[in-house]
């Protein structure tokens, strides 16, 4: 999740109760709540508690929420996976990205599990706390604690539901500009925060033009439908005629044992998550490429020796789409694993459509509208659990 979507996850009512610990912040409270209701259209309907505390204080709070939503287990698999994917060097921690993402400088956070709301003492934070009370109000009427249970196991699902708030949020408090600007600024440098930076984006830039076409189309009744059943996939973020028809994502199967290894574990791959990695590696049309994604999946397969092969399995709307992305693929190996190299590298011999030895043995394996791009140590096992996943 997001420095600004885990650190504004909801506030407000008409009142606030104010923790005995802390001294209130300088602000007009009810009156922002009445702002947030007419800006929002939502009532406010009961208080919740407001804490003013230090930075390491609402920040060693952001820690704690980060990793009640995001497990620590959930974050060694994703972190496994980008390590494969050339988002992680060999060496490269997940979590001091993820840290920078979500907890350092937070001005405000919102628990809505607790319905308590932290605001960091000495911040300029009037903006960010009518942002939260819009959220409040969402989460009285829509209970956006279903939030916290979608990031363990249903990536995609989770990218799409916070696109869904934070777009009607930042639509309604006009906080496009300021929000989106620091979550890009927010990540630079390595690929992984680059990568988390322009997911972190994401619900404040398509995000909010999803909203913004909903309420064109059906006014505020429109947007309360995404919050009451949230979309289901990013591509329903990226294209709203997909959220108006509910348009599900294409089951991808993972067989159990493939190739002399078993599977481990899995998640959704997303649009965004496609685009976003094509983006990283600046790798051309990346929303022509993107846009034809049907369902995705990513996995982590064990042989008995314990060795890890990460999978990345997409499946497309035709075969054009499928082989688009198969010209994308044969772009981002080169520029993540042999970009410092003139030219495009060698390729491997081996069972699947393409294999490369750089490193990292990658094989890339299509069917008709079905792809496999798997990462491993061996050309022939990654060859191997390729053809068995789109055979």
């Amino acid at each position: 999740m997001r420095k600004i979507l885990n650190a504004a996850l909801c506030t407000a009512a008409l009142a606030f109760a104010v923790t005995p610990a802390s001294a209130a912040p300088p602000l007009e409270l009810p009156a922002l709540t009445r702002i947030a209701s007419k800006l929002s259209g939502l009532k406010a309907k009961q208080k919740v508690k407001l804490a003013y505390v230090s930075g390491p204080a609402i920040e060693a709070q952001a820690l704690k929420i980060l990793d009640r939503d995001y497990p620590r287990d959930q974050q060694a698999y994703d972190e496994t996976v980008y390590r494969a994917l050339g988002l992680l060097s060999a060496s490269e921690p997940l979590r001091p990205a993820l840290i920078d993402a979500q907890v350092e400088g937070v001005r405000g956070l919102y628990d809505p599990v607790t319905r308590t709301l932290y605001v960091r003492k000495g911040a300029d934070v009037r903006q960010v706390v009518l942002h939260e009370l819009v959220h409040a109000l969402q989460d009285q009427t829509f209970n956006l604690r279903r939030l916290s249970e979608l990031s363990r196991g249903r990536r995609d699902a989770g990218l799409a539901a916070a696109a869904a708030v934070e777009g009607s949020a930042t639509l309604a408090t006009e906080l496009t500009r300021s929000i989106s600007e620091r979550a890009l600024a927010s990540h630079g440098g390595s690929h992984a925060r680059l990568f988390l930076g322009l997911e972190s984006a994401f619900p404040y830039t398509t995000g909010v033009r999803f909203a913004a076409i909903l309420k064109n189309l059906g006014g505020d009744t429109a947007i309360y439908g995404s919050l009451r059943r949230f979309p289901e996939t990013t591509e329903q973020i990226f294209h709203l005629d997909a959220f108006l028809s509910r348009e599900a994502p294409a089951p991808v199967a993972l067989p159990d044992v493939a190739a002399g290894m078993t599977l481990d574990r899995t998640d959704t791959w997303g649009e965004l998550d496609v685009r976003a990695l094509l983006a990283v590696f600046q790798v051309p049309r990346l929303d022509h490429v993107g846009e034809g994604w049907a369902g995705g999946r990513t996995a982590i397969y064990r042989d008995v020796s314990g060795e890890q092969t990460v999978a990345l399995v997409l499946d497309w709307e035709n075969e054009i789409d499928a082989l688009q992305w198969r010209e994308a693929v044969y772009t981002y190996v080169n520029e993540a694993f042999d970009g410092d190299a003139t030219g495009f590298p060698a390729t491997a011999p081996c069972e699947a459509d393409t294999c490369w030895s750089l490193g990292e043995q990658i094989a890339f394996t299509r069917n008709g509208t079905h792809t496999a791009l798997v990462l491993g140590r061996s050309v022939s096992q990654v060859a191997a659990l390729a053809r068995a996943i789109v055979r």
